[in-house]
């Protein structure tokens, strides 16, 4: 059958397709809703929701000036629709989120009756059971973000270009030329993919209906017009490359892997799906037809065009930024279904959805990790020790994003202005004044991603007892003591101590080093002055893969320093061949303190190569300065931390919701 042809016979009916290709779909789509939709009131704000919520204003105008063009780098649709929908429906997290879910679930009602029409019932099918199951397209449905509305503009787009080659209807062009302007004011890239699918639709235009769809074309361009300026602003910015790094060999392998949840099982049932389709690809007619060519160009250009972009311009690649383009791959890759039996598409779809789906809940703990923030744990975290031990005796200190915080903190009615340390807008000087304040017994701490990795053992040097530990996605809580409670948790373990009294393992002091001895105290330190260097350790890091994302914490307890002082606590990690792989300092506090420096073997990306960590005193200016001691310590590292990305493997300290 002619292609033109095959999808007109699809493209007719509001739901297409044979009674047990229907009802396959409804039962594969309501298994998408419930995982889509479970738990919705429970469902926290991400740090990008709330990002954009802190950006909504009280008029229009205004959040389009300072919410989009000042502060963002999206197109202004989402933000404009956010304005609107808050504005009828209030800012509670089910409220936000209900529209986002709603329009990503209907997108794949379009997505089905695209693959249908282009190419079988076999390939929707299989199709469908992935992509309703996946965490990458559940997820991104759940975020009040672009994705989840670019995810169906696109699908609309495809759906209605499929309408309008196979039945020359004015209806489905001017719903290309919708969807086409939707998708250009949601996101970059989804106004890349439309662009690229539009000029791609051109070849197979008849010759009737080129002139309607190049006015089209115009009308569209005019439409997006009045964005140009944005447009051209936000791509001046470059990209995202204080932060986010260029993707290297191993970017696409890891894509795949968290596509695939990081789990073997369904990595063998996908790809021996993928194996079947393709053997009965091979089987079939050689028949040519637009899907072979049409699939790939959709599905791979964006990603291309996006890795290209980040490797020789600036970084702008993630894997939210091709969720847009992810379907037709799908459709591409089981494209060989369409060759296959009925009893082989249900038991392919089948086997696929349920593997699918239970990976999602057991090994991806999509369910809890999702219902998980740090912000709203820190807000809750606090009010329930002040609850216990009163607000004069404890000290707030919120090393995170503070418009996130604040949202939650407004939210119960607190003022963010009184009695929270924010140690993002304040000199390193005021928090170790704060933290040596005797007024203070307790230490709440929250910290995000992006945080000082320091930070806990800064406040641990002056508070040692953790009594209280939370472990959240991009984010933990610690409450600390001063004094040593009943009870108390091991997070981290002593592994080196090296002063006058302990010099365990590979330590070397210069001889010349003068000596001081208090003996009230019961202390010696070493005195630094016309030094340069003369204390260093040195110490082997296991090579255990579960150790690698620890935290290795060095800390140096210093006194007796006078002003103009230049003292650093430096570290060097080092592989087996003696090149430097990582090098960190911390200046030593005014007069006395602890500095400290915190490392971890992953941030190298070593794998289980031997690693040595160098540690030494460097004293530039050559002052007095006396050396107590320094301490090596590994700390649990936070296992829920990177969950969204990474393989779940511990739970760590997250609490039960």
């Amino acid at each position: 059958m002619e292609w033109r042809r095959h999808i007109a016979r699809y493209g007719e009916g509001w739901l297409p397709g044979e009674p047990w290709v229907k009802w396959s779909f409804v039962g594969l789509f309501a298994v998408a809703a419930v995982l889509r939709f479970w738990n919705l009131p429970g469902l926290p704000f991400t740090h990008d929701e709330l990002s954009a919520l802190m950006r909504i204003y009280p008029t229009l105008g205004e959040t389009i000036q300072r919410g989009v063009i000042e502060l963002d780098t999206h197109p202004p649709g989402v933000q404009v629709f956010e304005w609107t929908w808050t504005r009828l429906f209030g800012t509670s997290e089910a409220a936000v989120k209900f529209p986002f879910i709603l329009l990503a679930l209907i997108a794949l009602f379009h997505l089905y009756r695209f693959a249908l029409a282009w190419t079988s019932a076999g390939t929707a099918l299989v199709s469908t059971a992935l992509l309703a199951t996946l965490q990458y397209t559940v997820l991104y449905a759940q975020i009040a973000r672009p994705y989840a509305i670019g995810f169906l503009t696109i699908a609309v787009l495809a759906d209605r270009i499929t309408r309008y080659l196979a039945f020359n209807r004015r209806a489905d062009l001017f719903g290309v030329g919708l969807a086409a302007v939707l998708s250009a004011y949601t996101h970059h890239f989804s106004l890349l993919l439309a662009g690229i699918m539009v000029l791609s639709t051109w070849p197979l235009l008849v010759r009737e209906q080129r002139k309607s769809f190049l006015v089209m074309c115009v009308l569209s361009a005019v439409a997006y017009a009045p964005n140009l300026g944005i447009f051209a602003k936000q791509l001046g910015l470059g990209g995202l490359g204080n932060w986010l790094p260029p993707p290297d060999a191993q970017w696409l392998p890891r894509y795949l892997q968290w596509i695939l949840h990081f789990s073997e099982p369904l990595m063998v049932v996908v790809g021996g799906v993928f194996l079947i389709g393709l053997a009965l690809m091979l089987k079939g007619s050689r028949t040519r037809y637009p899907a072979q060519w049409l699939l790939p160009l959709w599905g791979l250009a964006p990603l291309l065009i996006g890795y290209g972009y980040s490797v020789w311009r600036s970084p702008v690649l993630q894997y939210s930024l091709v969720l847009f383009s992810f379907p037709f791959l799908v459709h591409w890759v089981f494209m060989g279904f369409r060759n296959a039996p009925k009893w082989l598409v249900l038991v392919a779809a089948g086997l696929i959805a349920i593997t699918s789906t239970t990976t999602l809940v057991v090994e991806r703990q999509h369910q809890r990790i999702f219902s998980d923030t740090p912000y709203a744990a820190m807000v809750r975290v606090m009010m329930n020790h002040i609850v216990r031990s009163g607000p004069e005796r404890s000290l707030i200190i919120f090393d995170a994003p503070r418009p996130q915080v604040e949202f939650h903190l407004r939210r119960q009615g607190m003022d963010p202005e009184k009695g929270i340390v924010w140690p993002r807008e304040r000199e390193a000087q005021d928090l170790q004044e704060q933290l040596q304040d005797p007024q203070w017994t307790h230490v709440v701490l929250g910290t995000s991603n992006g945080c000082l990795e320091e930070r806990v053992a800064q406040v641990r040097a002056h508070f040692p007892y953790l009594v209280h530990l939370e472990d959240h996605v991009e984010g933990q809580v610690h409450v600390f003591a001063r004094q040593q409670p009943e009870h108390w948790i091991t997070d981290r373990r002593l592994l080196q101590v090296i002063s006058p009294g302990r010099r365990a393992g590979h330590v070397q002091v210069d001889q010349t080093l003068g000596m001081w001895h208090d003996t009230l105290a019961r202390r010696s330190c070493w005195d630094m002055v016309r030094h340069e260097f003369g204390i260093e350790a040195k110490y082997t890091l296991p090579t255990e893969p579960e150790t690698r994302e620890d935290l290795y914490e060095v800390e140096m307890d210093v006194s007796h320093l006078p002003a103009g002082t230049d003292l650093a606590l430096v570290t060097e990690l080092r592989d087996a061949r003696n090149a430097l792989l990582l090098y960190s300092a911390s200046a030593a506090p005014a007069s006395a303190g602890t500095a400290v420096v915190a490392l971890s073997p992953s941030w190298v990306d070593a794998g289980e190569a031997p690693l040595e960590l160098k540690m030494y005193v460097q004293n530039r200016t050559k002052g007095a300065a006396r050396i107590h001691a320094i301490g090596l310590y590994r700390r649990d590292q936070n296992p829920v931390r990177n969950a969204f990305l990474a393989p779940v493997k511990d739970l760590g300290h997250l609490p039960i919701q």
